[in-house]
């Protein structure tokens, strides 16, 4: 049985370690997927917030390692930590965007990334497609909600708990984002821009006339392929030298738990795209 740590519950955080229910809908016998969640309270709604989901998920993952996981799936498309991790570990670590995006040149052309998220948000998307070299494939970025949004996440009822709850309004904009995708910009693939969007995919991909790529999902079985063929990322590209920073990270993570750091956005916040 081969064990792999998913950071991340692609929305909030749910104290155990059971993996959102799409993961386990999709997960081939032989693996062992569960939930590790991380330590550090961060929402990336700016360049400094995301530079502590990185470290967040970077002590998350360095913690499943030596708990002895044999795979991480960083679960959230802005692979948060991602290079860092395999600059860390030997064992094979896959991120939700990266794995998305290279699935969705295998099924077309070009591609879009429609998102539940608001403009404010995009700065994370356009540093992924020039970090993986994917900015002449994806054609557009769509954006269903609006930057006034975001102040309601951390109500119990807001745009992104209606179109998990599938919605029929919030389905309808996301759906008619990724009809303009195909029509007007030119994309023959539509990528989901946040695994937040995951109970909601195959309601989308159902009413959408091209494929719909569902990043928690992909990534997930990008990983359990990895494992499957016995491959993990390449030490010339990500080489490990210097000591184990485990125990940096871990006493960082240590030290904000010690404040009893609440976010200002309230305690239900989403988990982070």
């Amino acid at each position: 049985m081969k064990k792999i740590a998913v950071i991340g519950t692609g929305y909030r955080r749910t104290g155990d370690d059971k993996p959102p229910q799409e993961i386990l809908d999709v997960s081939a016998a032989g693996f062992d997927p569960r939930l590790i969640e991380t330590r550090l309270p961060a929402f990336p709604a700016n360049e400094i917030n995301r530079h502590m989901s990185e470290i967040a998920n970077v002590e998350t993952g360095l913690r499943a390692a030596a708990e002895s996981y044999d795979a991480v799936f960083i679960n959230t498309v802005g692979d948060y930590g991602l290079n860092a991790l395999r600059s860390g570990l030997r064992i094979p670590v896959i991120g939700a965007g990266q794995a998305t995006m290279h699935a969705a040149c295998q099924l077309g052309d070009k591609f879009s990334i429609v998102t539940i998220w608001p403009p404010q948000l995009l700065f994370i998307y356009h540093g992924l497609l020039q970090l993986y070299r994917m900015e002449d494939r994806c054609v557009s970025i769509r954006c269903v909600s609006a930057d006034d949004e975001l102040d309601s996440l951390g109500d119990d009822k807001n745009f992104v708990t209606d179109m998990r709850a599938g919605e029929i309004t919030q389905l309808d904009r996301i759906v008619r984002e990724c009809d303009r995708a195909l029509a007007e910009d030119g994309a023959d693939t539509i990528m989901l821009g946040c695994t937040c969007m995951s109970p909601s995919a195959n309601n989308i991909a159902a009413r959408v006339d091209a494929p719909v790529l569902n990043p928690l999902t992909t990534g997930y079985k990008a990983t359990e392929m990895a494992l499957s063929l016995g491959l993990s990322h390449s030490i010339q590209k990500y080489p490990q030298i210097g000591e184990d920073r485990q125990p940096h990270y871990r006493a960082m993570a240590d030290a904000v738990m010690a404040l009893d750091f609440q976010d200002p956005r309230g305690s239900n916040r989403v988990a982070a795209e």
